[in-house]
């Protein structure tokens, strides 16, 4: 498996440290015009553009703005990976530290920093849902509660 490569699980071995927003942008840039591979869309790329959006952005706007560009994302490269309780999992994870960091005034950069830091265990979904229920058909198709504890 390739280092970052999001696999139902890992931690990233290197999270990326951005210095300027213009390198978040870029990212943030390069999602929405589908310009990274599936391959170079890991998972710290994910968490820098969900970071963005709910730090940029109403909460509902920001879902709205990951799911349409994560569906556009995955089509252009004729893929079927859209998995809704994945999504909406990290999204809501995001949502809550974002709101944290936010009370604390941080600016974009450490922001984001801190998303992807402290998101970038993969295997954070465990904690809430058993392999079994998230490789699931129906918690690819629709959210579905967790079987384990709530996100709370």
């Amino acid at each position: 498996m390739r280092p970052g490569v999001f696999c139902l699980g890992g931690k990233m071995p290197e999270a990326p440290h951005y210095r300027t927003e213009e390198e978040i942008e870029d990212v943030v840039h390069r999602f929405e015009t589908c310009s990274y591979t599936p391959e170079e869309f890991v998972h710290a790329r994910h968490l820098t553009v969900a970071a963005w959006c709910f730090a940029t952005m109403e909460s509902e706007a920001a879902r709205e703005k990951m799911r349409a560009g994560l569906r556009r994302f995955i089509a252009h490269h004729g893929k079927n990976g859209y998995h809704v309780t994945i999504t909406e999992f990290w999204l809501e994870r995001i949502r809550k530290l974002v709101a944290e960091l936010r009370e604390r005034e941080e600016a974009l950069v450490p922001l984001v920093n801190s998303v992807v830091e402290r998101c970038s265990d993969k295997n954070l979904i465990y904690e809430s849902y058993t392999r079994e229920r998230i490789a699931s058909a129906e918690a690819k198709a629709a959210r579905i509660e967790p079987d384990i504890k709530s996100q709370s």
